[in-house]
């Protein structure tokens, strides 16, 4: 099988604009203790890893080492009370390590990323949503792992009073007609998701979005 060719089911989380941050240690605590079995059972394969663009005041890069799927790495990259040298970006965090994927030829077991709408660029707009969330799990996994995903996933929407809160069934990526492969779903958040370039000016519709999605409602 090739990498990009594993199954995923691939849930899209956007937050409300005032919602508290995931990247908040209170927030993201107890919502990455809702996947540790998850990534308990990727770790079959390798141990995650996680990776976060983060910068001071001064917009130098923040410097966090090597950072796994533990509470001792949760602790160095979320902010607390009294974190005022950094500016949260973005999140990656990968079932098992994108180096272990890399080397296996196979896609993740599980993958999660987090932006911060409010740092692409859009300082002073009006924003719909402040956070965007696109989670997916390897379908090979099972049902139950698929549902342990969603009830947590879920429970997050509810929390952040999410304006979209959505799921669809893609694999990995496309082949590229150039070799390897293209529209990958780690590329999502950041670029892959939307029609315009600024989605906060257009409404929220089918039309907005690069690709299907089905809406969630409340549990």
């Amino acid at each position: 099988m090739a990498f990009f060719s594993r199954d995923y089911e691939v849930f899209l989380l956007l937050a409300a604009p005032d919602a508290a941050p995931l990247w908040e240690s209170a927030q993201w605590t107890p919502f990455a203790a809702s996947l540790d079995g998850i990534v308990a059972q990727a770790g079959t394969r390798g141990k995650a890893g996680v990776r976060s663009l983060q910068y001071t005041p001064k917009g130098k890069p923040v410097s966090f080492g090597r950072l796994g799927w533990d509470e001792k790495s949760h602790a160095k990259w979320t902010h607390g009370p009294a974190t005022t040298e950094a500016r949260f970006m973005s999140l990656e965090a990968w079932a098992p390590a994108w180096t272990i994927c890399e080397k296996d030829g196979q896609a993740p077991d599980l993958f999660l990323a987090l932006v911060n709408e409010s740092l692409l660029g859009l300082a002073g707009k009006p924003l719909q949503f402040g956070q965007r969330l696109v989670c997916a799990i390897a379908t090979d996994l099972g049902p139950a792992a698929a549902a342990t995903v969603r009830q947590s996933l879920a429970q997050l929407a509810a929390q952040q009073d999410a304006v979209i809160f959505a799921h669809t069934r893609r694999q990995w990526g496309s082949a590229s007609p150039y070799g390897g492969f293209t529209h990958a779903i780690q590329d999502m958040p950041i670029g892959g998701l939307f029609r315009q370039d600024d989605p906060h000016a257009h409404p929220l519709d089918g039309e907005a979005f690069s690709e299907p999605w089905t809406r969630i409602g409340p549990a």
